[in-house]
């Protein structure tokens, strides 16, 4: 069988679809290191960065209610928790939730979010993400690009948590749907896939997204003959370049456009 990305690597698929369909994998899938090698390894110290990002005072600010719903993505696969600063407070959270709360700080932040109803993403890990995006912003549609045993884990999680309605769960491999979208989000996904693969999702999602998030790193292209940054500027209209902050890995990016403004 043809890899498809960098994190095919046949034991972690089939380690989602395990946890999805065994009780006790599923209460600790986070802690497994099949998966942890891929998703849920963010340090305690880029969660800080991540944190003081999103308090920073230019940004719009979380409310408690809404911290305490972002930790309850924590509340399923003992994800590996951690005592942050929060308000004079104590925040116990993991930091790879932190690394979602940053998205979506970057999100509204960046983002006319009055205009976003639909949204697409591409790489999922167990739609941690997802359940960010949804119970913060009025999302009607959200639709879930990935393997399929990846998608049967985010399913199972997302449902546990009571997201049932409005989310689509799409074969990467196949896709078989072409919509229109405010936003397409790829956090390290789009950029480890394929040239091949890359192609199918620039023709029948990205391209039909009014606005993206993509943030870039250098492995497909250096090993999978993906798309270059500069590659990708000239292919997507009015796209630009920001900067990863925290800055992850070397040469990492975030390729927007469709931003508040037209910034």
């Amino acid at each position: 069988m043809e890899k498809t990305s960098i994190s095919e690597n046949f034991a972690y698929p089939q380690f989602c679809y395990a946890a999805s369909k065994n009780d006790e994998i599923f209460a600790n899938f986070k802690r497994y290191d099949v998966y942890t090698r891929i998703l849920e390894h963010t340090s305690i110290e880029f969660g800080a960065q991540y944190l003081k990002k999103v308090l920073e005072p230019s940004r719009l600010q979380f409310t408690t209610g809404a911290w305490r719903n972002f930790q309850r993505n924590d509340s399923v696969g003992n994800a590996a928790i951690h005592s942050y600063q929060l308000n004079g407070g104590a925040l116990q959270i993991s930091p790879s939730t932190l690394r979602y709360v940053k998205v979506l700080s970057d999100i509204v932040n960046w983002f006319p979010i009055a205009n976003i109803k639909t949204i697409a993403e591409i790489g999922i890990g167990y739609g941690g993400q997802c359940r960010l995006l949804s119970s913060h912003l009025p999302i009607k549609q959200y639709w879930l690009f990935d393997l399929p045993e990846v998608l049967e884990l985010a399913e199972r999680f997302l449902t546990q948590l009571d997201l049932r309605e409005n989310i689509f769960y799409v074969n990467g491999k196949h896709i078989y749907v072409e919509n229109d979208y405010d936003l397409v989000i790829s956090n390290y996904a789009f950029s480890e896939l394929t040239r091949v693969v890359q192609n199918m999702y620039l023709e029948k999602v990205v391209l039909h997204s009014t606005a993206g998030y993509v943030t870039w790193n250098c492995l497909s292209r250096d090993q999978l003959d993906g798309y270059s940054v500069e590659e990708l500027l000239k292919i997507i209209p009015n796209s630009s370049v920001r900067a990863e902050e925290p800055l992850t890995h070397p040469n990492n990016c975030i390729i927007v456009w469709g931003t508040q403004g037209g910034e």
